[in-house]
C-alpha cells in the first residue's frame, strides 16, 4: 500500500482535534457564559495556553517515546475537579461575608469569584485537567513523524484552535447562555468542573490506582 497522501494526513489530524476538544470547547464555554463578559477573553485565552502546553507535551513524549500510562493520565482530572471544590468552598463563604455589609466583606465576595474558574490560569488548568484523551490521541500522531505530517497537524491545529476560540466566545457570550447560567446560578460552573474531573479519573480507569 502507498503512503497516506496530504489529503489523509489531514483528515487524521482533524478528527483527532475534534474528537479530543469537543469537552474542552463546552466546559470553556460555560465558565464564559458564567463569568462577568470583561473575563471571557481571559478565559479564552486560557483555554488557548492550556491547548498550546497539551500538545507541547504530547509532541515531546512522541520525541523520547516516551508511554503515559491512561491511569496517571486520569490523574489530570483532579485538577478540574479541585478548582470546581473550590468553587464550592468559596461560593459557601460568599453566603456569609455578604451579610457583613462591610466594604471588606465585599472585597472578599470578589476574591472568592475570582476562584471559580474565572481566570487566564484557572481556565489553562481546567483545559490541561480535561486533556488526557488530548495527550493519548496526539503521541501516536506525531509519532508517525515526517515533514508532510507534521504540517498537516499543524494546520489542522492551529485554525481548528482558531475556529474554538472563536466559538468559544461567541457562545458563551450569548444572551441565552449567559441568561442560563444566571438561572443555574453561580453553583453551575464548579459543579461543571467537578463533573468533568470525575468523569476524567473514571473513564481513564485513574480510581483502580487508589
Amino acid at each position: 500500500m502507498g503512503a497516506a497522501g496530504p489529503g489523509a494526513d489531514l483528515g487524521v489530524a482533524l478528527a483527532a482535534f475534534v474528537g479530543t476538544n469537543v469537552d474542552n470547547c463546552l466546559v470553556t464555554m460555560g465558565m464564559v457564559a458564567g463569568a462577568p463578559l470583561e473575563r471571557a477573553h481571559r478565559i479564552a485565552a486560557g483555554q488557548v495556553l492550556g491547548f498550546a502546553l497539551l500538545v507541547a507535551v504530547a509532541a515531546g513524549a512522541a520525541a523520547v517515546l516516551f508511554e503515559f500510562s491512561a491511569a496517571a493520565v486520569g490523574l489530570l482530572g483532579l485538577v478540574p475537579l479541585a478548582i470546581g471544590v473550590r468553587g464550592l468552598v468559596g461560593l459557601r463563604r460568599r453566603r456569609v461575608e455578604p451579610e457583613l455589609g462591610a466594604p471588606g466583606g465585599r472585597h472578599r465576595w470578589r476574591a472568592a469569584d475570582r476562584g471559580v474558574g474565572r481566570s487566564l490560569i484557572a481556565a489553562a488548568l481546567v483545559t490541561i485537567g480535561a486533556g488526557g484523551d488530548n495527550l493519548a490521541a496526539y503521541i501516536p500522531l506525531f509519532r508517525v513523524g515526517g515533514v508532510t505530517k507534521f504540517a498537516s497537524i499543524a494546520v489542522v491545529f492551529v485554525v481548528g484552535e482558531v475556529a474554538v476560540t472563536a466559538l468559544i466566545l461567541a457562545g458563551g457570550r450569548h444572551p441565552k447562555a449567559r441568561g442560563l447560567m444566571t438561572r443555574l446560578g453561580t453553583v453551575a460552573v464548579p459543579v461543571l468542573l467537578c463533573g468533568v474531573g470525575v468523569l476524567v479519573l473514571v473513564q481513564a480507569g485513574t480510581f483502580s490506582l487508589l
